[in-house]
This record gives C-alpha cells, structure tokens and sequence, in this order.
C-alpha cells in the first residue's frame, strides 16, 4: 500500500475549511492508500499520536502568528520529529495551500525523499485581514513563498476552478481540481422535513467584516419593515460577535455562537433560506454544501466556487456584494414560498450528483496513478 503525507498548517482538532477538507478526503484515500499528517503543534497536542488510523506528527511552533500563520521552531524536538518522518516510505506529499511553512517543508521533503509533490490550493485571491499595509505586505509574502515551492517543480490543483483561475496569478498552471465536497450520508443522518411557523434564514461561518454578516443583518433589519413572519439565525463566533449582539437586538434575531459539526447541519434541516454574503476568497465552502444537501434554498455571493455549485438560476441566487442587492434578493424570495421550495430541491440534486467525497476522492485517485 502506497503512502501519503499531507503537509497542513493546521488539522485537527483545531477546526476550519482547510482541516475539514483534509479530514473528510483522509477517510476515503485511506481505503486504497496509507496516511501520515505533517502539521504544526498550535496547542499543546501530543507531538505524534494515532487519529483514526492516521499517524499525525504535530511540529513545534512560535506563539506569535500561530493562530493564522504559524513558525515552525526548528529546535532539537523538531529534528528529532524530522528524523521519523524521514523514516517514512513516502511515495506522495500533498501540501494544502502555498503559503504556511509546513507547505515549503514537504516541498523541501519532497526532493529529499523522492516522492511526487502535490500542491493544493484553497483561495481565489490573497488572503486579507482589512488592514491595508498589512495585506500588502502579507501578498508580498505570499508570492515569495509561492516562487519557493514553485521551484520543486509540483503538481497543482485547486478545490474549484476558481481556484485554479487564480493560480494563473503566480503564473501557474493548475493540472486539475479535487472540489470540496461533503459525504453523502450526512443528508440520511440528519434530514428530516420540519415546517416552521416563520420563515427561517441562516448565517454558518466566521463573524468577521470579510464574510459579509453585516450587509446580511443590515439587510435583514430591512426586510423586518416588510414582513412579520421572518427569523434569523447567525451560527459562528468572531471579533465581530459580542458588538452585533449589542447593535442588533430583536425577538427574531438568534446568536448561536460557536456550534459543531452535528448542530450546524441539523440548522441547515430547520433553515428555508441560508445566506453566504461573503467579501472573502473562498476556494469552495463548506457551508454552501452543507446546506445544500440538507435541501436549504441558498443565496450567496460569487466567491470562490460558488457558481460551480449554483451553476445556473434553479440552483439558487446569486447577489452582488452590497446591502442592497442582497436585501431586494431575498424580499423576492421570502415573497415567493414556490420558489424556495424549487431551489431546496434543486440544488440538493446539484450536491448529491456532483460534489460528494467518493466522486473527488476518486478523481484523486486516478491523479496519483498519473504521476
């Protein structure tokens, strides 16, 4: 049986998109392949421990930045890590994203060990924190590390087209995409039809300024003055939390706060309209597919992906990203019940047939025997 390390800034049990999207992909390769982690240690984890079937090394790390772009600490407890992963017979090494020093160090591995490099990348534009200087020079840094591993000569992919639309920035040539996807049996684990008295909308994600949560309650504040029968449900923590509490307080306005995997999809079953209004570059998110399958009518924002799943108008809406397209969006679909129901079932199809983790788990698959 061959192996495969993947190389990852972060994985579990520290949650995001990136760290769901190697998890989920893990547990069908490893059916046909052996897997091995390589990440950073962000909080005390054991250094190497066995998840599932799948050994993970945990490398030492700097404090600063290490909850976004953690340091690698190239101490004697890291080269001793190094040793017994270089003791690994390692036929490939998949590096998730460009742009953390765990990437540039599978890249580096990739040579020594004479194993097939994979880059995969999850953005469709520089990553952005708001603050001007900041992005800059953090693009700045993104291209230098890009040119690094650019020099191990690796095969790229993206999680979408758009993905791969903007590696063409680096002037890379992506050979293909392995999509984000969701496992089929969450729609049997979790679905079961429920009818709400209001009309229930739902936001599942990061409560920051660059995922558009304030152009969605701003125009939810709207929609208030023309209907009486709607709720609003925003799922997620962030900087921005606490101060929307305080700014937007009604009887049908709900803060969950953080929740897990379980209560976001069982949200998905109780939502009619779920609203991604995102500023940020997506590569494919999860959300959009987690309420896809559970027969939620979506609109969203075209970032990353998205209009490789919502591929045409049954699917669901597309909005511009401003309060005002968003809020004339949704008063036409809160005014037309048929249509919701129309879209629920649509692009539940959409996911069902074209976005589940046997179909991209297969399409890697077959990308490996390639090279």
């Amino acid at each position: 049986m061959k192996k495969i390390a993947f190389f990852c800034g972060f994985y579990l049990p520290h949650l995001g998109g990136v760290e769901r999207y190697t998890s989920n992909l893990i547990k069908e390769l490893k059916k046909k392949y052996e897997i091995i982690i390589v990440t950073s240690n962000d909080n005390n984890y054991a250094t190497i421990e066995d998840l599932d079937g799948v050994k993970i090394y945990r490398l030492p790390v700097y404090s600063v930045f290490k909850n976004r772009f953690p340091l690698l600490k190239k101490n004697s407890e890291y080269k001793k890590i190094i040793k017994q992963i270089e003791n690994e017979k390692i036929d490939y090494i998949f590096c998730n994203t460009r742009y953390y020093n765990t990437s540039i160090l599978g890249a580096k591995m990739s040579k020594k060990l004479n194993a097939k490099l994979l880059v995969l990348d999850h953005s469709s534009n520089h990553i952005s924190i708001g603050i001007g200087i900041l992005d800059k020079l953090g693009a700045i840094y993104e291209h230098y590390l890009t040119n690094i591993i650019k020099r191990y000569n690796p095969s790229f992919y993206g999680v979408s087209k758009k993905c791969n639309e903007w590696l063409k920035h680096f002037k890379i040539n992506a050979k293909g995409v392995f999509y984000n996807s969701i496992d089929d049996s969450e729609y049997e684990k979790y679905y079961k039809k429920v009818t709400n008295d209001k009309i229930v909308i739902s936001y599942i994600g990061r409560i920051i300024q660059e995922k558009g949560v304030i152009n969605l309650m701003e125009a939810f504040k709207k929609l208030c003055n023309d209907y009486n029968n709607i709720e609003l449900v925003i799922a997620g923590d962030g900087p921005l939390l606490d101060s929307l509490k305080k700014k937007y307080t009604a009887d049908n306005i709900t803060f969950l706060g953080k929740i897990n995997h379980e209560e976001v999809m069982k949200l998905c079953v109780r939502t009619d309209i779920f609203v991604h209004p995102s500023m940020y570059p997506e590569g494919l998110p999860t959300s959009i597919l987690e309420a896809g399958i559970m027969k939620t009518a979506i609109v969203a924002t075209d970032r990353g992906g998205t209009k490789e799943v919502i591929s045409n108008d049954s699917l669901g809406i597309i909005v511009e990203e401003n309060v005002e397209d968003l809020y004339a969006k949704l008063k036409k679909l809160i005014s037309n019940p048929d249509m919701i129901e129309k879209y629920k079932e649509n692009i539940h199809k959409q996911v069902i047939n074209k976005f589940t983790w046997k179909q991209t788990a297969i399409v890697v698959d077959k990308e490996l025997r390639k090279l």
